[in-house]
């Protein structure tokens, strides 16, 4: 598994402190539009989210046991927009490793996996 990460770093320099603020942002363009719902993402969240969001425990209403699940998304709206990494609450918690909460957070590749996977359509394949 060769694939290549894709990070965008921009700096930001506050008007009222004129300190730089590092903010990272998601590729608009996938670098693997073959990622596969079933083989690639669920297999990670299936490890690393429903223990929290799935089965007994639907933390903030958000059952990832099921595509469908995902994409209902959580109490407070969805959390994925097809076609749209940088509007997806999930990926910008991903990214930002705020999730998961407890436990292993997501490797570079893992990342990537689920944002290309957003980026081409968030398709249940």
């Amino acid at each position: 598994m060769n694939k290549k990460l894709l990070m965008v770093t921009v700096f930001f320099v506050s008007a009222c402190s004129g300190q730089a603020t590092q903010v990272p942002l998601v590729s608009a363009v996938p670098t693997n539009s073959n990622v596969s719902f079933a083989n690639d993402v669920m297999p990670i969240i299936e490890s690393r989210c429903v223990k929290c969001h799935g089965g007994e425990s639907v933390k903030k209403g958000l059952d990832m046991t099921t595509y469908e699940g995902v994409m209902k998304g959580s109490t407070n709206g969805v959390v994925i927009e097809p076609g749209n990494a940088d509007n997806s609450p999930l990926i910008e918690s991903i990214v930002n490793k705020k999730m998961p909460k407890r436990g292993t957070k997501l490797t570079p590749e893992e990342t990537q996996l689920f944002i290309d996977w957003v980026n081409s359509g968030a398709e249940n394949n």
